[in-house]
């Protein structure tokens, strides 16, 4: 085995840490049962306790079905909890919120209008004149890699540039908190990749919250700076598991080094587990 496999990323600084103080999100015996259609009851998810700290990427990692997106869409507002609490700031979850921003598999842009129009949406609803929304919107578009395409409609666009301009469209109301479920599984793997450098790279830059549904082991680990991994149904965390790796992160470097692939042959075992017979 060559040395560069077993060599530290040099000089590219520390894992990022928990910060001190009130988490972003909190998460405290959170559970949630589901009535089925013949009266009966479907515990998806039983007693979760998970705190994201502010700035922190966090990855929930799971088999299919073990109630990763109900999970997001808990936290998010979307769905009640059935016990336990959420918390954002400190402050009882409720229901959505500008603060938490949600980017999901589908795209759901708005088709008749133009990938400008699509980004300055939420702007003009919130208030500002189409001149101010459409400033800020050209700002966004520019940052997600798409200078050019602001007079594009959806149609003309392959799925890794929708799901730049869903990207672009949550950022532009400004939320703490980025909700993001499985949104590159749908991309072939060379767009996937490159989707996940240019969100690493807003990520650096702004250094929002981040909850990240997936159930990709590599993903997980080459974004994150923790990983809970979920059991199969009912979803319960098994462990949190913290990635050692500096950041910036490279893709090239990464796949070289021993840490990197420790972590995916562990997480990989993890997830494989059998189901739990006495759930």
């Amino acid at each position: 085995m060559s040395e560069a496999l077993s060599a530290p990323l040099a000089g590219r600084g520390a894992p990022a840490v928990p910060h001190p103080g009130p988490p972003m999100i909190g998460m405290a015996g959170v559970t949630k049962t589901f009535k089925r259609r013949d009266g009966g009851t479907h515990l998806a998810l039983d007693t979760i306790d998970l705190d994201v700290a502010p700035g922190e990427f966090v990855s929930i990692l799971g088999p299919s079905g073990c109630g990763k997106s109900t999970l997001l869409y808990i936290v998010g507002g979307f769905v009640a909890p059935s016990g336990g609490k959420v918390t954002v700031s400190g402050d009882p979850v409720t229901g959505p919120g500008p603060d938490r921003g949600p980017v999901f598999q589908e795209f759901a842009l708005f088709p008749w209008k133009t990938v400008l129009g699509n980004v300055a949406y939420g702007l003009r609803e919130g208030g500002l004149s189409r001149r101010d929304a459409e400033a800020r919107a050209g700002e966004l578009i520019e940052r997600v890699g798409l200078k050019g395409y602001e007079r594009f409609y959806p149609q003309a666009l392959s799925g890794g540039m929708k799901q730049r301009v869903a990207i672009a469209r949550t950022l532009a109301y400004g939320p703490k908190i980025l909700l993001m479920d499985e949104p590159f599984g749908a991309l072939d793997a060379h767009t996937r990749i490159k989707l996940q450098n240019q969100l690493l790279e807003l990520w650096e830059r702004d250094r929002k919250t981040v909850l990240f549904v997936t159930h990709a082991v590599d993903e997980a680990v080459f974004l994150s700076d923790r990983v809970a991994v979920m059991s199969r149904q009912p979803g319960r965390i098994k462990e949190v598991v913290a990635i050692d790796l500096p950041r910036p992160r490279h893709r090239d470097e990464l796949l070289l080094d021993r840490r990197y692939q420790r972590h995916v042959i562990d997480l990989e075992r993890m997830i494989e587990d059998p189901p739990d017979l006495a759930s």
